[in-house]
C-alpha cells in the first residue's frame, strides 16, 4: 500500500547503495526520539553517516508532505552534528551547507527557520573558510603544484561554497554577507 503524502513511514526504495540499511523501515517520529536517547553517544561515524544517508532520502522523497520532508532535513542536520567532532569544520560545513542549501532551494528561504536562513548558511561558510578572498585566489592559482595539506583547504572551501552555487540568484541585493559569498563563488570554479 502507498505511503500518503504525509506519512514519515520512510520510503524502503532508498537503500540503493547499502547506506540507511540499518534504518529501513524506522518511522521519522522513532528516529527523532532515538536521537534523544542516552545510547546514541556511543554510535560511530558509520552510524551517523548512514543516518545522515537515510534522513536525506526521506528529505528528498517527492511524495512526502514539506513539513515532513523538512523534518527529515532536519533529522540529516542533527546526524550531521553527531559527526561534528570527528571531522574538521570545514567537512562539517560542508556537509551541512549541502542539506541546508537544498532545503533553501525546495522550501524557500526563512529568517525563522534556521535550517532556512540564507544568510545565517552564507555567513557560517565565509567563517569557516579560514582565509580571505585575495588569499583564496592567490592559493587557488598555484594549487597544482601546491603542497597536500593546501591542496585540501582548498578543497574543503570548494565543497563547502558549492552547495551555494544554485542559489546565487537569490543572493543578489546589498547585503554585504552576499557580495563575499557572491565573490566567492566566482573563484570555485578555479579551486581544485
Amino acid at each position: 500500500m502507498p505511503e500518503s503524502p504525509s506519512s514519515d513511514r520512510s520510503p524502503e526504495t532508498r537503500d540503493r547503495h547499502g547506506s540507511g540499511r540499518r534504518f529501513l523501515g524506522s518511522s521519522l517520529e522513532d528516529l527523532e526520539r532515538y536521537l534523544l536517547t542516552p545510547e546514541v553517544t556511543a554510535c560511530s561515524l558509520e552510524h551517523w553517516e548512514q543516518l545522515r544517508d537515510f534522513a536525506v532520502g526521506g528529505m528528498q522523497s517527492p511524495g512526502l508532505s514539506q513539513e515532513t520532508r523538512l523534518r527529515w532535513g532536519r533529522l540529516a542536520l542533527s546526524a550531521i552534528s553527531k559527526k561534528e567532532p570527528r571531522q574538521t569544520p570545514q567537512q562539517a560545513m560542508a556537509d551541512s551547507a549541502y542539506v541546508r542549501a537544498y532545503m533553501i532551494r525546495e522550501f524557500g528561504d526563512s529568517n525563522t527557520d534556521a535550517a532556512r536562513d540564507l544568510p545565517a548558511l552564507c555567513s557560517e561558510i565565509l567563517r569557516n573558510v579560514g582565509v580571505s578572498l585575495d588569499a583564496g585566489a592567490r592559493l587557488a592559482e598555484g594549487w597544482k603544484s601546491a603542497p597536500r595539506d593546501q591542496m585540501l583547504q582548498l578543497r574543503r572551501i570548494k565543497n563547502m561554497l558549492t552547495p551555494l552555487l544554485p542559489l546565487r540568484a537569490l543572493l543578489e541585493g546589498d547585503d554585504p554577507v552576499f557580495q563575499e559569498a557572491l565573490a566567492w563563488l566566482e573563484l570555485v570554479p578555479r579551486l581544485p
